[in-house]
């Protein structure tokens, strides 16, 4: 990754490829108010539904979050904001989808890097997530 910098003070941050490593990957400041992170999955990986809750953050219907697929594909399961399961989209490399309200779960059919933007700052699982049991994860609609 490269950084910007001037005096000590950071303006920007370039992701590279070489950015992305396995797992998840938070490369923004937990203060920040947009949260920048590198997913890297193996093909059969999967995220259960949620949706973020935010802690302090309010209100929570404002929470928004940007996932672009840079290579393989992801599949995710789209919830309203009570939990039922709306419908399912596919996403090939060079495609974004941006979650305005509501919850999602992910599939990974094939290995994957996926850069997401979410809303800060993050603080913690706990605080951040509602897990969603309206329908079980591992059977695809």
């Amino acid at each position: 990754m490269r950084r910007v910098e001037c005096n000590g003070h950071l303006y920007a941050l370039v992701v590279t490829q070489e950015d992305f490593t396995p797992g998840i990957n938070f490369v923004s400041a937990p203060s920040w108010p947009l949260q920048l992170g590198l997913l890297t999955h193996h093909g059969g990986h999967e995220i259960p539904p949620h949706m973020h809750i935010g802690g302090s953050r309010k209100p929570p219907a404002s929470f928004q979050e940007f996932l672009y697929v840079v290579s393989g594909s992801m599949e995710v399961d789209v919830y309203d904001g009570q939990g039922n399961y709306l419908q399912t989209e596919t996403l090939a490399a060079g495609e974004g989808l941006l979650q305005v309200e509501g919850g999602h779960g992910f599939r990974f059919p094939l290995a994957a890097k996926v850069l997401e933007v979410k809303q800060g700052p993050y603080e913690g699982k706990d605080a951040d997530k509602q897990l969603i049991a309206s329908r079980p994860f591992s059977s695809k609609p």
